[in-house]
């Protein structure tokens, strides 16, 4: 079943690839406004066709490190998110190129290294035999796999929704998004990658039990926790965002201009940060409730058409207006995720009567 799995996202992976001609050109012409200057950037097309071969390899690591989850290899799999940017700088400090592209490079082989690293440490499991159309046949992908997409794109889907307002938020906006996105990755990264991989696994066999006020109780801990983190993280981030950014990032064409947009929606991003990581909790401990597939998908569908209609209403405000949009859209979510959460736990102790 493995291996017929991985030759389904190696297809999958494959079609994303094939995607990415078409992409060369309708993809500036849909997000970019006519007059962006973006449009005469000379590797434009190069970091187009890099992102789509990134994330069509991003695609079957996904699967490989959602195995090693599954298995229990928790720690194993958190580490192996740790390549791709690491082989970027990497790249960057040894090779004498000037431009952005060889950081998408660098991503690239980053994360070709980590999808090399974890199919060789489970090799045994995906490699005993070679995959048949048969066998691809045979194997069903269900209705919640393909809710559980549509309810990740509220995980995803701001990219998108960024290089289409951004642009028409005023030059320089985008990047200024991107700096201080990656500052909050990686931030975030800190708080929510243990408790997330640790909290799944112990969630489902409450769920297993059907005790339902050890999963609630279990839910509101784990909700404080990285609430308080998160949120401790957030203010360090918002109340010293100026100097945090010129550290990182004044140096060199980083003018103090440039810094102070980063640092504006530094500031503006960090409460929708602290959210989003309350945000990922629900919405794994929503996948463990029996039959909650459908109202995730609606949680992340709800997400993206907030983030997107109320970045068109704060537009003018520019960096800082797209990121007081985003915290509030993660705001608003993880009210209505925890309410439908609450109200969804219920189903635990009445499947556990219904099974007796």
């Amino acid at each position: 079943m493995s291996s017929s799995l991985l030759a389904l996202i190696a297809l999958i992976a494959s079609a994303l690839i094939l995607l990415s001609l078409p992409a060369l050109f309708l993809q500036p012409a849909l997000l970019l406004p006519s007059g962006s200057a973006i449009h005469d950037d000379g590797v434009l097309h190069t970091l187009i066709a890099l992102a789509w071969l990134t994330a069509a390899v991003q695609i079957v690591n996904g699967l490989l490190i959602a195995r090693l989850n599954a298995i229990g290899r928790q720690v194993f799999a958190a580490i192996l998110s740790l390549p791709p940017g690491l082989t970027s700088i990497a790249v960057l400090l040894a090779v004498p190129a000037d431009g952005i592209w060889i950081a998408a490079i660098g991503v690239l082989l980053g994360t070709l290294g980590v999808t090399a690293i974890s199919l060789a440490a489970q090799r045994e499991s995906f490699l005993w035999r070679r995959p048949t159309l048969g066998s691809l046949r045979d194997l069903t992908i269900t209705r919640s796999a393909w809710l559980s997409v549509i309810a990740l794109t509220c995980f995803s889907s701001y990219a998108v929704i960024d290089s289409f307002w951004a642009p028409r938020a005023g030059q320089g906006v985008l990047s200024s998004l991107g700096y201080a996105q990656r500052i909050l990755i990686g931030a975030g990264n800190l708080v929510i990658i243990g408790p997330s991989a640790i909290a799944v696994p112990f969630l489902a066999r409450i769920v297993a039990a059907g005790d339902e006020r050890a999963f609630r109780q279990a839910i509101i801990k784990i909700v404080l926790g990285v609430a308080t983190c998160g949120g401790c993280i957030a203010l360090v981030l918002s109340y010293w965002s100026d100097p945090i950014v010129s550290l990182l990032f004044q140096r060199g064409a980083f003018a103090h201009s440039a810094v102070h947009m980063v640092a504006s929606a530094l500031a503006h991003l960090a409460p929708g940060m602290a959210a989003m990581l309350i945000g990922v909790i629900l919405m794994r401990a929503l996948f463990c409730v029996p039959g909650s597939y459908g109202w995730s998908a609606a949680i992340g569908l709800i997400w993206s058409v907030l983030y997107f209609s109320l970045s068109g209403l704060f537009v003018r405000r520019q960096a800082a207006g797209l990121a007081d949009a985003y915290s509030l859209s993660w705001g608003v979510t993880i009210l209505a995720a925890s309410i439908i959460l609450w109200k969804r736990s219920a189903l635990i102790g009445s499947s556990r009567s219904a099974a007796a």
